[in-house]
């Protein structure tokens, strides 16, 4: 088997992935859906390209850099070049699909902060210089212009999106509270992304799965993996537990609103893979807009002018200090 590296076509192109493996899905998966590996993208975007820039920038342990520098260049996020011969030396320059996870970024801190309430956690206001004003990313159909609403998107399963190819070829360790951890902290929205079994059950419930049998008959997981997952999706409130019609007893697991809300994130993430990772028999999720009618292709808008955003024309506001650290490339 060949890695993603191995495969990476010209700057802009996609990567072609190996027939009957994993999809889009999984691939943009384990690449992005990590604290550490979104924390060097962030330092990339604000111009970090030297091993020493990161770990001048923050707590992270010098392994744990080498390991996520090493899988953001294989996923063709970051691309390696020496620059010096003695001693050998080498900068990590963020790739055309490394520059387009600036969406993705701005979605999580959003939800963050408008669903999750820690006291610890201090992410940054986003302010569009195009309009001066701090604003809220609003999901928007590029083909319409309107927003986007979860009962406004049609999905169906593509021919690469087959469940067994949408999860993670491996699992990662879950990480301790102990642990070092990024300066800009997505608590839930790792819980909700960071494990192979809790991304595949949250896009089940976006696609309109309800009953326990079929969240395990389709992801073929044991009892136990997903009774844990359900629980602790209920417990941070982003599924709600509702008395099936059948029996008081069995119950449905729906989004609530602030799993609703998560849906920017989830969209987002698969665009991008799609974007990015190619399999030869297809897409993993086809999706319309209801509205329009059109293929969905989303961007950000700005709350406050309405107008697109871009990376360009976000400045980041360090919260409590006004320390500007953007604009975003």
């Amino acid at each position: 088997m060949t890695s993603l590296e191995d495969r990476h076509l010209e700057d802009g192109d996609s990567t072609p992935l190996e027939a009957g493996g994993p999809n889009a899905i999984a691939v943009a998966n384990g690449v992005l859906a990590d604290e550490w590996s979104l924390w060097i993208v962030r330092q990339a975007l604000r111009g970090a390209t030297h091993y020493t820039d990161w770990l001048n920038l923050g707590p992270i342990p010098g392994s744990a850099l080498t390991t996520r520098l090493a899988a953001l260049v294989d996923g063709g996020v970051l691309s390696k070049h020496q620059y010096s011969d003695r001693p050998v030396r080498y900068e990590y320059l963020l790739t055309p699909r490394g520059r387009q996870v600036w969406p993705i970024l701005i979605s999580m801190w959003a939800w963050e902060k408008g669903w999750v309430d820690d006291p610890e956690v201090n992410l940054p206001r986003m302010r569009h210089t195009t309009c001066g004003e701090f604003f809220d990313p609003i999901l928007t159909c590029e083909s319409c212009h309107a927003a986007i609403r979860w009962r406004d998107v049609e999905g169906k399963v593509g021919p690469s999106g087959d469940w067994s190819r949408n999860l993670q070829i491996t699992a990662r360790r879950q990480r301790s509270r102990n642990d070092k951890r990024p300066s800009e902290v997505v608590n839930e929205t790792m819980e909700l992304i960071g494990n192979r079994w809790s991304i595949a059950i949250l896009g089940a419930a976006f696609l309109g799965i309800t009953r326990f049998s079929e969240f395990q008959k389709r992801l073929s997981a044991s009892p136990t993996i997903i009774a844990d997952r359900l629980r602790a999706f209920a417990d941070m409130g982003v599924l709600a537990q509702v008395p099936t019609p059948e029996r008081a007893d069995w119950m449905d697991y729906r989004l609530t609103p602030k799993g609703l809300a998560f849906l920017p994130v989830v969209l987002l993430m698969i665009q991008w893979g799609q974007r990015w990772f190619k399999a030869p028999d297809g897409p993993a999720l086809v999706m319309h807009h209801v509205e329009c009618g059109a293929s969905l292709h989303v961007i950000l808008t700005c709350s406050a002018c309405h107008e697109p955003l871009s990376g360009a024309s976000i400045e980041a506001v360090e919260s409590g200090t006004g320390v500007v650290t953007g604009p975003l490339p």
